[in-house]
This record gives C-alpha cells, structure tokens and sequence, in this order.
C-alpha cells in the first residue's frame, strides 16, 4: 500500500485516474498479490507487477467508493500488513487489515 519515492519510505495507496494505485516493496519476491474486501480475498485474482530493476511491485485496481480492507501476499504463502494505509483493523483471523478509503 504503498508508493515509491526517492526515499524508499512507503506511502499510501494513492488514487489515480479511475483506480487506486497498490504499491509494496517487497525485496526477494517472486509474486505479490494483492487482497481484500473488494475481490473475496482471492490470492490469485489480482497479482502485482515488479517495477523494472526495483523491489517494488504495483497495481491501480478500480475501486467504488467507500472503505476497503487489504493485505499483500508475498509468493503465495506470506500475508503481510500494509505498511502504510488510511487505517488500520484486526480480522477474526489476527491480522491486522490496511484500509483504504475511496471518495
């Protein structure tokens, strides 16, 4: 849930034309995924593209407006936390969900 900068810091999912820009950095992955609310936790349906020559991975997914819980899952096995979201809930399973509002 995060966006590159010069920095490397993380940032919030940031809205673009249409859709939400997802940004992780996630060094030594071969495959990220994005998951939440708005497409049944799939781990499969909404994968992440690496930016060339980073460890950063992406992906702008057209979101309705209202709030939406996510995670990453790193090679299929890994969930992991959004480092930066516009708020945070745990699940019934004990992770701790970002939440990302669209307006």
């Amino acid at each position: 849930s995060c966006t590159a900068n010069k920095s490397g810091e993380p940032r919030l999912p940031k809205l673009q034309s249409g859709a939400v820009r997802f940004m992780v950095e996630a060094p030594g992955a071969t495959q990220v995924s994005l998951v939440g609310s708005f497409n049944g936790w799939a781990k499969d349906s909404m994968p992440l593209n690496r930016l060339k020559g980073t460890s950063w991975w992406s992906v702008d997914v057209p979101l309705r407006a209202g709030e939406h819980t996510f995670m990453y899952v790193i090679d299929g096995v890994k969930w992991v936390t959004p480092p930066q979201a516009d708020d945070f809930v745990e699940d019934e399973f004990g992770h701790r969900n970002g939440v990302v509002i669209v307006r």
